[in-house]
């Protein structure tokens, strides 16, 4: 990434990874699960925020795009970290469309093809991650605001069928919270992608990574207490509880207002791939300077992985489980960071060591 483009503000920094992760909750909701109840996701859901607030103060100290940091020290080292972090993202983003296609199928077009749709929308993708990340970020800010109205909405036609004897707690039982942790870990793999996003932003970086944690956190704990409200336990049963939770009593409010989570969902889906898009095309471009339609060619690979996925179903899911699992977002969000964080000190000192030297030669 090129470290002296800084190109969006905090503020744009914390709504596109903060919209990333609405997508993510769209798709899947933590505590509608078999064995997990409300207070082990509620909790798990903290104690995962705590945990990542943690990984990335390495980030947030180094300021400056984590690749490139080791690329500058030692190129085979910088190389094979790129190679992790493109692995990582795209497989991220083949998850990410996949999980959106399945939800056009299941909801809306159940005998349209699912190859056909994911072409389109990764062409539509391939577009916007061209734009580049101030555009991206620019987008965000309204998508955030878009997608507001549609949680007002959601939340004022169910307002009237909360109950609060379906918000049934739980005793909490530490030996299944750590699974819960790892588990909400692997779904928030956004934060990954401030260590590229970091190089860009124009100050106040910190305020921007905590306040997204801070943001998403109190975005998952309402939408889960809102679900399980509402819903109860038809909340395990439904496949899509967050949009069940917006169409429970939207006739009073808007007709067919599924029509307007289609919307929100259609566009955060198509930000979501395109930033880490965006990403897998900056990787490519640090590693291969001279090499073309970066963008096109990250699109193309993960439609081979979805496509791949589609034939072959069973080892491929494994190999993303592993790939895009709590432990590879430690590693990539927090322990890689931290190593380019030392590498990067180290070079200082040395550096500051050097002109020191220098100048008592000179001096003598």
């Amino acid at each position: 990434m090129e470290e002296t483009k800084r190109c969006i503000g905090w503020g744009q920094l914390l709504l596109l990874l903060f919209m990333c992760r609405v997508f993510t909750l769209m798709t899947f909701v933590p505590f509608a699960r078999d064995g997990e109840g409300l207070s082990l996701r509620l909790t798990a859901a903290a104690v995962s925020a705590a945990v990542q607030a943690v990984l990335l103060i390495p980030v947030v100290l180094l300021g400056r795009s984590v690749t490139s940091v080791i690329l500058d020290k030692n190129n085979i080292c910088g190389t094979i970290a790129a190679a992790l972090y493109l692995l990582f993202f795209l497989f991220y983003t083949a998850n990410s469309l996949m999980h959106f296609q399945r939800f056009l199928s299941a909801r809306f077009f159940p005998y349209a093809d699912s190859l056909l749709w994911i072409a389109v929308i990764l062409a539509v993708c391939v577009y916007c991650a061209c734009l580049g990340t101030e555009a991206l970020g620019r987008s965000a800010v309204l998508l955030f605001w878009i997608f507001i109205i549609a949680l007002a909405a959601m939340a004022f036609s169910s307002a009237g069928n909360c109950d609060s004897a379906n918000l049934y707690f739980e005793p909490l039982e530490a030996r299944g919270l750590f699974s819960a942790v790892l588990d909400d870990l692997s779904r928030n793999g956004e934060i990954c992608a401030a260590a590229f996003l970091a190089g860009r932003v124009r100050d106040k970086l910190r305020c921007g990574v905590y306040g997204f944690l801070t943001a998403k956190l109190v975005l998952a704990e309402t939408v889960m207490l809102l679900i399980a409200a509402v819903l109860g336990d038809f909340a395990v049963l439904s496949d899509y509880p967050f949009l069940a939770l917006g169409t429970f009593g939207g006739e009073r409010f808007i007709q067919r207002s599924d029509s307007l989570y289609l919307i929100v969902w259609t566009i955060t889906a198509a930000l979501n791939a395109a930033l880490f898009l965006h990403i897998a095309a900056e990787l490519f471009g640090e590693v291969f300077p001279k090499m073309r339609f970066r963008t096109a060619v990250s699109a193309l690979l993960v439609f081979g992985i979805l496509f791949a996925v589609t034939t072959a179903r069973g080892s491929l899911e494994e190999l993303y489980d592993l790939i895009c699992s709590g432990w590879a977002v430690i590693l990539l969000a927090g322990i890689i960071p931290l190593i380019a964080l030392i590498i990067s000190g180290k070079s200082g000192r040395r550096k500051g060591t050097a002109e020191k030297t220098e100048k008592g030669e000179i001096l003598q």
